[in-house]
C-alpha cells in the first residue's frame, strides 16, 4: 500500500526574504522589477490527516496558499529568530482564528513563547497547544511518519536551536536552515564528516543552510555565522549519480545563487547539488 505522504518546500530565503526589506542591491532590485516573491525558509509535511508546518513566517498566505485547503494541525519550530517565528501571531483571533494547534517546540523556545505577552495570550487562548520536544528523541507522529529534532549549534541568543529528521514510509529528509559552522556541528553531532553524518541519518534528501555563498559576501558576517556553501560543497563532494539529493535553502538576499544563470549557479548544479523551487514536493 502506497502511503502519500509528502514534503513541500514554502520558502528558500533567508529570515529576511527576496526582496529584503530596506534594500536597493542589484538583487533586490531584480526581484522587485520583475515582481517575484522568495518567502523565508519553511517547510510543510502532509499526509491524509495532518499538516505539519515547520517554522512560521510572515508570509504564511502565500506558503499556505501553495498546499491548498488545509488547515495546519502542527507547527515545529527550528529556533526563535525572527523570520522562523514572526507569523505565530497569524493563527490569533484577529486573522485566522485558529484553535488547539498543537505547537511543538524545546524547553527554550517555549519559554520564549511564554515570556512574549503577544504569543502567551494564543496560549492561554487555546489556539497554540505547546509540546515540548527533547532533542534526538524520536517522536512517532503516524504510523509511517517519525519526526526526530536534533539539536545544532547556532549563536542561541534567545532559544537553542534544531534541525528536524523526517522520516516516511519511503524516504527521509534532513532540514537544516541555521547552523554556525561545520566543526560545531560535526562536533556536536560526534561525526567526522558531512557525508558520514549524513549516512549515519539514512537520509536522501537535505536541505541546507546556504545563507552565504562566500565567507568575505557580508561585512558583518563574523556576527551572523553560517557555513559558506562553498565549504558545504566541499565537504560534499561530487554528488552527480548519487542517491543523496542536496538543496541549499535559506538564502540571504547577498546570495549569487539568487542571480539566475550566475557562475555560482552553476558551479552549485555542476556538483550535483540544487536549489529547490518554492511548492516543489517531495514523496517520502
Amino acid at each position: 500500500m502506497r502511503h502519500n505522504i509528502r514534503a513541500m518546500i514554502l520558502g528558500i530565503a533567508q529570515d529576511g526574504g527576496v526582496p529584503h526589506p530596506g534594500c536597493n542591491c542589484n538583487t533586490c532590485k531584480f526581484y522587485w522589477d520583475n515582481e517575484i516573491v522568495l518567502s523565508p525558509s519553511s517547510l510543510a509535511i502532509i499526509d491524509e490527516k495532518q499538516f505539519h508546518l515547520i517554522d512560521v513566517t510572515r508570509n504564511l498566505d502565500r506558503q499556505l496558499r501553495k498546499v491548498g485547503e488545509r488547515n495546519v494541525t502542527d507547527i515545529w519550530l527550528t529556533h526563535g529568530h525572527i523570520g522562523h517565528v514572526d507569523g505565530i501571531g497569524l493563527f490569533g483571533k484577529e486573522v485566522m482564528n485558529e484553535k488547539n494547534v498543537r505547537l511543538h517546540a524545546s524547553k527554550s523556545m517555549i519559554e520564549l513563547i511564554l515570556n512574549t505577552p503577544k504569543w502567551k495570550k494564543l496560549v492561554e487562548d487555546n489556539i497554540l497547544i505547546p509540546i515540548q520536544f527533547n532533542s534526538n528523541e524520536s517522536i512517532q507522529i503516524s504510523e509511517h511518519l517519525v519526526i526526530t529534532p536534533i539539536r545544532v549549534p547556532h549563536r542561541d541568543e534567545l532559544t537553542d536551536t534544531h534541525a528536524f529528521m523526517i522520516n516516511g514510509p519511503e524516504k527521509s529528509l534532513l532540514y537544516l536552515p541555521d547552523h554556525d559552522s561545520w566543526e560545531e556541528t560535526l562536533h556536536m553531532v560526534q561525526q567526522n564528516s558531512v557525508i558520514e553524518w549524513f549516512d549515519s541519518l539514512g537520509i536522501e534528501i537535505v536541505f541546507l543552510d546556504g545563507t552565504f555563498w562566500s565567507k568575505n559576501e557580508l561585512s558583518r558576517q563574523t556576527d551572523v555565522p553560517h557555513p559558506p556553501v562553498v565549504d558545504s560543497l566541499e565537504r560534499l563532494g561530487n554528488l552527480n549519480g548519487k542517491e543523496l539529493e542536496v538543496f541549499f535553502i535559506h538564502l540571504n538576499h547577498t546570495n549569487p545563487l539568487l542571480i539566475p544563470n550566475s557562475d555560482e549557479v552553476k558551479q552549485l548544479l555542476d556538483s550535483g547539488c540544487k536549489i529547490p523551487v518554492e511548492g516543489q514536493q517531495f514523496l517520502l
